[in-house]
């Protein structure tokens, strides 16, 4: 069940409002968890860039992670008995919110028909796997780049750069005085997603790096 989600490509949530429902009526959520529950593959699709970050608990309970994790956590109760996976379940992020043509659709719809082919969902021609275009990092070293301050984000990096740790990833411009403000990368990684828009607040993350140097711990999604 490959299912939508939102296009985000600052990483950063809508902003939540109060809904009332009542008790009996289930959320959207709840609704799409529960047609999952027998399912052999679970993807939600959102938007992102050339990068594999693996995780068995970021926090937060994600929709892949909910599908999958409960069978992580049984095989760590019963360590005696083999308990396989009943469920394959990833977030799969389709570049940026902007990023939208005809091409691009027919190419990851094509790829996802691919995928259940190999799956022995669909039936049909397979190609030969292309070769593998990056390697898995831990979701633990991925490195959120923050704003200290508001100001104007100049990018010195564009998703899919390699970048060296003390490298500068974006300038922050005051919009006042000018200064500018060095954001640097602390470990080397992967550029693999910046903030949309070019207006940072403080606390902002307006870059993500897949690494492995870092391991951070708690809440590892974006806020």
């Amino acid at each position: 069940a490959f299912l939508p989600g939102p296009a985000r490509a600052d990483g950063h949530d809508d902003e939540a409002h109060e809904v009332r429902r009542e008790p009996s009526a289930p959320g959207a959520g709840e609704v799409v968890h529960g047609h999952q529950l027998d399912v052999d593959v679970a993807g939600f699709l959102e938007c992102g860039a050339q990068a594999i970050l693996l995780a068995t608990e970021s926090g937060d309970s994600p929709f892949d992670e909910a599908c999958s994790r409960p069978w992580f956590v049984v095989q760590k109760q019963h360590p005696g008995h083999p308990v396989p996976l009943a469920c394959f379940s990833s977030t799969v992020e389709l570049r940026g919110e902007a990023d939208t043509s005809h091409a691009l659709a027919q190419q990851d719809a094509q790829a996802i028909v691919h995928f259940l082919r190999r799956r022995g969902v669909l039936t049909g021609p397979l190609p030969e796997l292309p070769p593998a275009r990056c390697e898995a990092t831990p979701l633990a070293g991925s490195e959120p780049v923050v704003a200290p301050c508001s100001g104007i984000l100049v990018f010195q990096q564009t998703p899919g750069d390699w970048v060296e740790a003390g490298s500068v990833v974006a300038d922050l411009v005051d919009a006042e005085t000018g200064a500018m403000l060095p954001l640097r990368a602390q470990s080397a990684g992967l550029l693999y997603a910046r903030a949309a828009s070019r207006w940072a607040t403080p606390g902002q993350r307006v870059a993500k790096i897949a690494g492995r140097a870092l391991q951070r711990t708690g809440k590892l999604l974006s806020p």
